[in-house]
């Protein structure tokens, strides 16, 4: 593994703060993000809400309302990394990543700030549904929240840095479209965002459970529903690191 010299710092530094300048100097981007997914929920969890009542353990169900507001924060942050994807693609045909690429700072600090940069953006605005917390029943302690926060934090990670790592080896913002249907979307349609893993088929829900989406969205959801599974959030941070080390791979590669 590279080491973290001063220079590559500087670069990751400069890479990260790029992209929240970038986020904020876009409020398309995220009113985008956020909107989409509030209306799904709005729309799923008014219109559905007498037709489940998913379990979270024997005998205890929560609003369909509730069960999807994870859901929702989990599809901010795929949102967010596609158009974080789409804009690594641009920067490196017409823009500023041209430069960066030619200069002698490690390709190490590019994967770190593109990663850390979309995953913090995605945070911000995935976490910004949490104030609907109280609209749905829910009455987690302060404790859980931060729990769920910092699932949060570790699922925009995730999202980022597959994100970067597809989107590095795509020639064309179109390209990355097959992606965008064929592994992000099924991923989010197959983390239980919607519904309940355990009410699948028994061959669906094996792959459910292998995709590392479901892992992130029931870290978040455990929290916000008072009972915490650290199992899943000790495996949202193996699962950040791990997509990390694949974002720097990839781009290290020439």
């Amino acid at each position: 593994m590279t080491r973290m010299t001063p220079a590559i710092q500087t670069c990751t530094w400069i890479v990260w703060r790029r992209e929240l300048l970038r986020f904020l100097r876009q409020p398309g981007r995220w009113i985008a993000a956020i909107g989409t997914s509030a209306i799904i929920w709005v729309l799923l969890g008014s219109g559905f809400a007498r037709s489940f009542s998913p379990e979270i353990a024997p005998d205890e169900t929560i609003p369909f309302a509730a069960w999807l507001l994870p859901g929702m924060m989990t599809l901010v942050a795929v949102f967010s990394a596609i158009f974080s994807s789409l804009s690594t693609i641009e920067d490196r045909q017409s823009g500023w990543l041209q430069a960066v690429l030619v200069s002698p700072v490690p390709r190490t600090s590019i994967a770190m700030g593109r990663s850390l940069g979309s995953g913090t953006v995605a945070f911000l605005q995935a976490g910004i549904l949490l104030a609907a917390i109280p609209l749905v029943g829910l009455t987690p302690s302060a404790l859980e929240i931060l729990l769920a926060l910092f699932a949060l934090a570790m699922t925009s990670l995730t999202m980022a840095a597959l994100g970067l790592a597809f989107a590095w080896r795509c020639t064309s913002s179109a390209s990355f479209h097959s992606v965008m249907n064929l592994v992000f979307m099924p991923m989010w349609l197959l983390s239980g965002s919607v519904f309940p893993v355990h009410g699948a088929s028994r061959w669906l829900e094996i792959v459910a459970w292998c995709n590392p989406l479901t892992w992130c969205t029931t870290a978040i959801r455990s929290s916000l529903t008072g009972s915490p599974d650290w199992g899943m959030i000790g495996i949202t941070i193996a699962v950040a690191v791990a997509a990390i080390i694949t974002a720097t791979a990839v781009v290290s590669r020439r």
